[in-house]
């Protein structure tokens, strides 16, 4: 998921992850994992701020560190 820079801290990436997250809770999934790269400090604290916390579970990504992060519905 992305916003174009122009739209970020305006809502619309929020506004899109709680309609997948409703989709989601429609389907009856109960949790919700991501990954997310280090360099993506930004995305880091939107997750978290929508809940979202790191499960501990770190991969590599092409030379990257990847983080996993977890939601319960």
């Amino acid at each position: 998921m992305a916003v174009r820079a122009v739209w970020q801290g305006k809502t619309v990436g929020g506004r899109m992850l709680l309609a997948a997250e409703e989709e989601l809770r429609a389907r009856r999934c109960r949790r919700i994992t991501l990954d997310t790269t280090e360099p993506l400090e930004r995305a880091m604290r939107f997750y978290e701020k929508h809940g979202y916390r790191r499960s501990g579970r770190v991969t590599d990504f092409f030379g990257m560190t990847l983080h996993e992060w977890v939601k319960s519905l």
